[in-house]
């Protein structure tokens, strides 16, 4: 029963922060984002003050009175003192890399703190290890990296993160759960269930030697960002002329396309991360290869494009 209630109230008070504060790609902190509640040495603290008013009117005494009221009034202080230490910093949402199925996805955020020092600034995700940082407000700026841990594939958005803050003394938490519009790419968790098979051979698990350069030969081109560097011909960059990179015909046997079909009685997470396995070797290897699926095809290529391609097409199916 207690369960059901706090898990209404949660889905109750996350719908009010939706309309109060909504998804947005930078938000700036103020009062209508900021909520301050007392720690728990913040409740110790109010409890020490009533114990002193009592003690204070039972005994009619002068210097617990003003003791009390001197705590009461470093209270009152240190509230305007943890609001400001939050109010007015802005948030970025940064880029986030892909990650396969597994692993902890990195989001990049960005602060700017104003014309004033951030002190002690704890930011992360519910239930996540948060980040702890203080900003100089010559500085201006600061970035984290908050990670986020990944289950499955497909594109991840991790929800509402969190700032919170306890300075300068401890005894009040203030806090505010910003939504960043982040979405981070999640593969599929590669694991090679099947061998892979090279169309221009019989055998399973064989994938051939591009190091060997069995192709024919057809001429150089200049070096482009994501060629292999085994097919660079430093000859040539020793001798000053540049980057080239050796160009060679390729049989259409030696062309592998990672196909859903051949992967028959695995079903659709495991043929998935088959292939984003097989995707990996040919990179590794130098291989051209293409990507068929039920719904979409990858045309035979090689570099960190063609895979970055490949992955994404995985992740998304």
């Amino acid at each position: 029963m207690k369960s059901r209630i706090r898990a209404l109230f949660r889905r109750r008070f996350n719908s009010w922060l939706d309309k109060r504060s909504p998804r947005t790609s930078e938000i700036t902190l103020n009062q209508r984002r900021i909520f301050i509640i007392p720690s728990s040495a913040g409740l110790g603290f109010a409890t020490m003050l009533l114990g002193l008013l009592l003690l204070a009117i039972n005994y009619q005494n002068n210097l617990i009175f003003a003791l009390c009221f001197w705590l009461f009034s470093i209270f009152l202080v240190a509230i305007l003192h943890t609001y400001a230490n939050l109010s007015g910093l802005l948030l970025r949402a940064g880029a986030a890399e892909p990650v396969f199925a597994g692993e902890l996805a990195s989001f990049h955020l960005h602060l700017e703190a104003g014309n004033r020092d951030r002190h002690r600034l704890s930011v992360g995700f519910p239930g996540q290890q948060l980040e702890i940082c203080d900003i100089n407000a010559e500085t201006g700026a600061a970035n984290v990296i908050i990670k986020y841990p990944t289950q499955r594939r497909g594109a991840l958005r991790p929800g509402r993160m969190e700032v919170t803050s306890r300075y300068p003394l401890g005894i009040l938490r203030c806090w505010s759960a910003p939504s960043l519009d982040w979405h981070c790419l999640v593969y599929p968790r590669p694991r090679k269930l099947r061998p892979l098979q090279n169309s221009a051979d019989s055998g399973e698990g064989h994938i051939p030697d591009r190091s060997k350069d069995s192709d024919e030969f057809s001429g150089f081109s200049r070096y482009q960002a994501g060629q292999s560097p085994r097919r660079i011909f430093w000859k040539a960059y020793a001798k000053g002329q540049g980057l080239l990179v050796k160009q060679y015909e390729q049989s259409q046997a030696d062309e592998l396309i990672l196909d859903w079909e051949s992967l028959d009685g695995l079903d659709t997470e495991e043929r998935l991360s088959t292939l984003c396995a097989w995707a990996l070797d040919c990179e590794k290897n130098g291989l051209s290869y293409g990507l068929k699926l039920p719904s979409v095809s990858v045309a035979p290529a090689t570099g960190a494009a063609q895979l970055a391609k490949v992955l994404r097409e995985l992740a998304v199916y």
